[in-house]
Formats: structure tokens, sequence, C-alpha cells
């Protein structure tokens, strides 16, 4: 599902890449993420020991912002993103021109923002999905998680949002194109414990997750009112079934820790 963006810059030998929803990136404060991509070898090469910084211009060029990005892996020790936290003005056209540092300036990214973007945001009221529990089928087929915590699906999405802050997943780990559903879902269960009084929800993009041929998958009703257009996502909500945190891609462990300390009071 993941969709990207891709400018190539004649100066360096990295392109830059939108991994964020980049069709439907709304306004305000919003997390946008980049991935560095060597052109020679086609590899993502953003790496850790560089801070990058971009600054964020409008149409005719003007600059709107300067924000410096924050590393994150999105397979552990393996590849990894830059997320950068922009304050989007309004519905616009813009560009971001990264400077990665030793990876190069990267060429213009561009995107269009809009004021009511097709996925779930920060502030919304989470839809109340009705989502398969284990009342409605076995755990194998609920899942495509090697590894799953069964309590991940004892209670729908509305369940969950109705009844308490709630944290989330909508992953599939064993179709996900972007590689990181695995990883996000296994970076929640391990926070479980420091976090007992959250409710927990892991929801596969598609129903059919047994097929052997990617064309077959059917993708659950939850992903449409959810207004997904990547996966994987990670939302957290509060008490009042707001919510509070939205995650795409990927996360790293204080973002998250932030976001769950935020609503488990």
């Amino acid at each position: 599902m993941a969709a990207t963006v891709a400018a190539c810059s004649g100066e360096t030998n990295s392109l830059g890449r939108l991994a964020s929803s980049h069709g439907s990136i709304g306004t305000g404060e919003q997390r946008i993420l980049v991935a560095v991509i060597d052109l020679p070898t086609g590899e993502m090469v953003a790496t850790p020991d560089v801070t990058p910084v971009a600054i964020l211009r409008d149409d005719i060029g003007s600059p709107v912002g300067e924000y410096e990005g924050s590393f994150l892996w999105t397979i552990p020790d393996v590849v990894g993103l830059y997320a950068f936290y922009v304050d989007i003005p309004g519905p616009a056209t813009y560009q971001l021109d990264i400077d990665a540092g030793a990876l190069g300036e990267l060429a213009p990214i561009g995107f269009v923002a809009v004021d009511d973007p097709v996925q779930v945001e920060v502030g919304d009221q989470a839809p109340r999905s009705q989502t398969r529990t284990l009342n409605d089928a076995l755990l194998d087929d609920l899942t495509s998680d090697p590894t799953p915590e069964e309590f991940f699906y004892e209670m729908t999405v509305a369940e969950a949002v109705d009844s308490g802050p709630s944290v989330l997943v909508f992953a599939t780990p064993a179709w996900c194109t972007s590689q990181s559903c695995g990883p996000m879902l296994d970076q929640v269960q391990e926070l479980v414990s420091e976090y007992p009084n959250l409710n927990y929800v892991h929801v596969e993009v598609y129903e059919n997750i047994h097929v052997t041929n990617r064309d077959d998958l059917v993708l659950v009703p939850a992903v449409q009112e959810w207004g997904l257009l990547t996966e994987p996502w990670l939302y957290v909500t509060n008490a009042a079934g707001t919510v509070t945190a939205a995650f795409e891609g990927a996360v790293s462990d204080d973002e998250l820790r932030a976001a769950l300390e935020e609503v488990s009071g």
C-alpha cells in the first residue's frame, strides 16, 4: 500500500522521497517522513549519524519555516527514515529543501497540503470500526503476526475506543510493502507491560491474509473508515475517543512512549 513521491538532484548521488501519505497531508503540525535513497544502488541510506535540516517553502519558493529532523529505524539496525515535525500554515503547494549533511543536499520535495486530509488525524474522533475479534474467528485468521498477543484481538476498535484510552495498530506483517509493519507491532507489544491500563487492538489491513496472490487481497472495512492510504499506522486515543497521536510508517520509542504517557493517566 505504500505510496511515494521522488525528486532527483543533479548535484548529489542521493534522492529524497516522501515516506508519508503525501497525497493527503493536513495543515498545522504534521509529521512528515523522508527516505534518502542512494541513486547508484537504490538503497535507503539514512543514518543516525546525520541530523538533517529542512526548509519549508511556499509555492513561490519563499521560506516558511526551518525544521530539524530526527532519525528513526523502520527495521531496527537495518534501515531508517528521517521524521520532521513541520508546521504547515494552510492548504497550498509546498516544497521541502533538505540538507542531509554528509548525504548531500536533496532536491526539493514537493507536496500538497489540504484542510481535510483523507486519513483520520490528531484531534478527530476515532471511527468506531466493527473489526473482527476472537469471537468471530481463530487467531490464525485474524493476524499474520508470527508471535501474536491474543489480547490484541479480544475487542473491536469500537469496543476499545469506547471503553478507555487505546492503542490501535493497523498493520499486516505478512504483506507489508514497507516491511515496517512487523517492527511497529513488535514495538507496541514490548511496551504493553509499561502501560497495562490501555486497550490494545491490532487490525490486519486485509481480510484474507492466507491468500497466495497479492492481487486477491481484500481490504478490511476499517481501512476505508480510517482513510488509510498506506501501512502501517498506529493511533492512540484518549478516554473521550479522540485521537491524540498518529504515526505512519514508523515510530521511535521516544515518540511512542510520550504518546502513551499522555493518555495513560
